[in-house]
């Protein structure tokens, strides 16, 4: 592992996979013989693992590569600064369970497969405190655990993938996917109540809409991100949806975008963001009942959003062989973008000082 900081350093290094930044470009090489001449200072474990950056007011740990467990991370999530858990597709050697989940119990410096049997691709992840965790994916399929390690599958009553799920408490919980769905427990998941949607769809069906991401502040009010499908007319809209009554019902919050929202996040009552194709970042400071373009600078997908404070943000995404970091300071009147090599598939803000990032490929990386 190397972490940089802003000290004068000069020397050489080797190494089989690396990521090295050149003019806020982050690549990733097979192999690498780097002179070194900029103002960073690097630490460096016995089997030279790189990182290097050029000098940066805060720069990244990486505390993982990659993982050779998996094909695809897809979403991580942190209960404190030292457990973590993350969820994926398994490799290909693993094509009758191919649901991966991973943990950590030491801020992701190593990580650990949970030896559990899933029959289908993980999407997201999430825990209420470091025993109760559920995690959602294809096929309608729910797994949870009480004690971070042990897991067992859920009925969800539903075929069709899930892309979110959320709890407010150890009972109350809500999974949101493809085809309309929206999925309601009181019991914690020993059962689910399908609340809308749950059906495969098909081409030529009528409009539809698809959830990508889900958030609770509590047990009544919510809300949804995704996309609004119209197969007759081929045309989509980007889709925020809140609930005031426990997701019973939903009003759409008008954005004027046709992008597709993948993720969202609200601090307060009032103060949210979404994000989505094509750079797309939407603000509130009222709840979402008026949402305002925030200028992103990348036309990547982003995929995933969170702040520490009403100023302080992070924004990742890209597709393969691309990728994006933004960060703001002022809440998203500015972003600072860094281009990526590395698909970015989800930023997790514990607080100000314990910030990760996932890529498709197993790589981790901590801000410092």
């Amino acid at each position: 592992m190397i972490k940089m900081n802003k000290l004068k350093s000069y020397g050489q290094c080797k190494a089989k996979t690396n990521f090295v930044r050149v003019d806020k470009i982050w690549l990733r090489q097979d192999s690498l013989k780097l002179t070194l001449h900029l103002t960073v200072l690097i630490t460096v474990a016995i089997a030279c693992s790189v990182f290097v950056a050029l000098p940066t007011a805060e720069g990244w740990t990486v505390l993982q590569e990659r993982d050779p467990n998996v094909r695809d991370y897809m979403s991580i999530t942190f209960t404190s600064k030292n457990s973590g858990w993350v969820v994926g597709a398994a490799s290909f050697e693993d094509f009758e369970n191919p649901g991966f989940i991973g943990y950590t119990t030491d801020g992701g410096a190593s990580w650990h497969k949970s030896e559990v049997q899933i029959p289908a691709d993980l999407a997201e992840v999430y825990f209420l405190d470091d025993k109760n965790g559920w995690a959602v994916g294809a096929n309608g399929t729910i797994v949870a655990t009480n004690n971070g390690q042990d897991w067992e599958l859920q009925t969800s009553k539903v075929g069709n993938g899930l892309k979110g799920i959320y709890f407010v408490n150890k009972d109350v919980g809500l999974a949101v996917g493809e085809s309309d769905t929206i999925l309601s427990t009181k019991n914690g998941g020993r059962s689910w109540k399908v609340l809308q949607g749950g059906q495969l769809g098909a081409v030529g069906d009528d409009d539809a809409n698809m959830y990508n991401a889900i958030q609770f502040l509590d047990e009544e009010t919510g809300w949804l991100a995704g996309v609004r499908v119209s197969p007759s007319t081929q045309g989509q809209s980007a889709l925020i949806q809140k609930t005031m009554d426990g997701g019973q019902s939903w009003v759409t919050q008008e954005t004027g975008k046709e992008d597709i929202l993948e993720d969202i996040f609200f601090l307060n009552a009032s103060t949210g963001w979404a994000v989505g194709e094509n750079g797309v970042i939407l603000h509130t400071d009222n709840g979402g009942e008026s949402w305002t373009e925030q200028t992103s600078g990348t036309q990547e997908t982003l995929r995933s959003v969170g702040f520490s404070d009403e100023n302080n943000g992070w924004a990742t995404g890209g597709d393969f062989g691309v990728g994006a970091i933004l960060h703001t300071t002022d809440g998203g009147k500015t972003w600072e973008l860094e281009d990526s090599t590395e698909k970015l598939v989800k930023v997790f803000v514990l607080d100000g000082k314990n910030v990760w990032l996932a890529s498709s490929t197993g790589a981790i990386m901590r801000a410092e």
